[in-house]
């Protein structure tokens, strides 16, 4: 009789941790819509972007065929590198860049400044600070990639975007090209064009039997790029919605 009053107890529980994935994926995607939206798109142009995002996580683009074990001399030539910097060797790797990471963040970013949703300047100057900061910030991890805060480029790029807009609407946009490109730019490429950042991401103790795979955005969905932009957007406008004790007017 003790054992049959928990069992409802026991199937709730069990109950909930079924669901509680489902339930936070939903919340996930409903949140990636909602800032979309937010920076001006329909809501179908949201869904698109953001299942195209998750789709396109698993589309790699190589930037070369074959996987490289020492800088090339365009790279010396263009950086001037010591003859000692040049003979660096690590770990075979491919560089390549990921479609739903990097290059469907870029093509929002690209749409929106064509738009006029941001302002040029206004999105240069704050892609600057956070690729300065965050240049500065990033961390490369062997094995892994560049590493960063979970909070400093959203937190940067919304607050870029409050201070540079000139209206209520231009502040998430603004903020999400400010975090996305500001982010790609600074903790990625510059990173990976630091002197000594390869070997340091692929140093020979690897010892895989294959060689590694650096995708800028390649962490789809999860990578810093993709989830900065809309945490930045939901930030800024979550902001303004606070200050102004309503969220009318915050997107088109």
């Amino acid at each position: 009789m003790f054992d049959l009053l928990f069992l409802p107890l026991t199937v709730v529980i069990m109950l909930l941790i079924l669901v509680a994935p489902l339930i936070i994926i939903y919340l996930f995607l409903r949140l990636s819509e909602t800032a979309f939206e937010m920076v001006g798109f329909s809501h179908w142009h949201a869904t698109l972007a953001v299942f195209g995002s998750i789709l396109g996580s698993l589309v790699d683009f190589q930037f070369i065929s074959t996987p490289i074990s020492s800088y090339p001399d365009w790279y010396a030539s263009l950086l001037s590198l010591t003859s000692e910097d040049v003979s660096t060797a690590f770990h075979p790797l491919y560089l390549a860049v990921n479609l739903g990471g990097c290059i469907i963040p870029l093509l929002i970013s690209a749409h929106l400044l064509l738009r006029g949703q941001a302002g040029f300047k206004k999105a240069l100057l704050g892609m600057a600070v956070v690729a300065g900061i965050t240049y500065w910030a990033a961390q490369a991890v062997p094995g892994e990639g560049i590493v960063l805060p979970v909070w400093l480029s959203p937190l940067l790029a919304a607050l870029m975007g409050l201070l540079l807009a000139g209206g209520v609407r231009r502040a998430p946009p603004l903020a999400y090209i400010s975090g996305t490109l500001g982010t790609l730019i600074g903790a990625d490429l510059l990173s990976l064009l630091t002197p000594g950042i390869l070997p340091a991401l692929s140093p020979l103790e690897l010892h895989r039997a294959k060689p590694l795979v650096l995708s800028i955005g390649g962490a789809g969905v999860f990578d810093g790029i993709f989830l900065t932009g809309i945490m930045a957007v939901l930030l800024a406008a979550g902001i303004v919605c606070l200050f102004r004790g309503n969220c009318k007017g915050g997107r088109r």
